[in-house]
Order: structure tokens, then sequence, then C-alpha cells
């Protein structure tokens, strides 16, 4: 099994770090930039860089990942991969397969973008979950592919 809990923090968004204060302390090669572009000096016109004594490349390194959806992309494309090469972590509705301690085999929660079938095929969303009467109650109640 394998992390597919990936995620994207954005430093350009600086939702982590409303203020500024963060970065300002910890990486102080930002620290004289304006909060407009502290969290993206790439983006900084050069008169703004030469004011705060930064030379991108030099001082503080280029933007590493230039297209963010790209490799996302290439990161589910090989996670899929890696599932299609281990089906036997794979269960019959797409979730990851575990062994836990002492033998007993469960399943856990897979992201529905990783769910793939027994020929490797990612599941379509359609019937996830159907719902039945129960008897009697008036209630709905899953049947089938229940989220673990």
């Amino acid at each position: 099994m394998i992390d597919q809990w990936n995620f994207v923090m954005s430093p350009v968004a600086a939702s982590q770090d409303g203020t500024g204060g963060y970065t300002r302390k910890w990486v102080p090669e930002l620290s004289d930039l304006p909060k407009a572009v502290l969290h993206k000096p790439w983006e900084a016109p050069n008169a703004v860089l030469e004011t705060a004594g930064m030379v991108l490349g030099d001082t503080y390194p280029h933007l590493v990942v230039v297209d963010l959806k790209a490799e996302r992309q290439k990161s589910a494309d090989n996670v899929l991969a890696m599932r299609r090469q281990n089906q036997h972590f794979n269960g019959d509705r797409g979730y990851d397969l575990i062994t836990l301690p002492g033998g007993q085999e469960t399943v856990v929660y897979t992201k529905k973008e990783y769910r793939i079938d027994g020929e490797g095929d990612i599941f379509k969303a359609q019937s996830q979950k159907k719902y039945v009467k129960s008897a009697g109650k008036g209630k709905s109640k899953r049947k089938g592919n229940t989220a673990v």
C-alpha cells in the first residue's frame, strides 16, 4: 500500500501563513519582500527583488514546479501504475486491502480516482451507492459497495 493522500500545500495561496510572519521568520531570504509577493517571489518585478536584495537563482531558487496540473497528473498516473502492478492489494471494489497484525485482512478507504477493477480500469463513478428500503422501517440502508 502506498500513500495516496498526496495534496498540495500551495505557498502562493499563503493560506497557511496569511500574515507572512512565519515566512519572514523562517525564510529570511524573503523577509524584505512586500506581502503581495512574499509567497511568490518569482512574480516580483526586478526592482522589488533588487530592493529586497534578492537574486532569483542565486540568493533564492527559481520556481521548482512550473506546471502544477501536469505534475499532479504524473503523480496520479504513477499511483495508478503501481496499483495495477500490485492487484493483490486491490479489493473487488477497488479499495486497498491490508493485512492487520494477526493476519486478518481488511479494506481501507481509497480515493475514487485510484479505485481500479481486476483489469486495471478505473471504476466509473456510477452506482457507488445503492440504496434499498429496510424491511418495514421506512429507512434506507446502504447495500453493496459501502464505504469503509
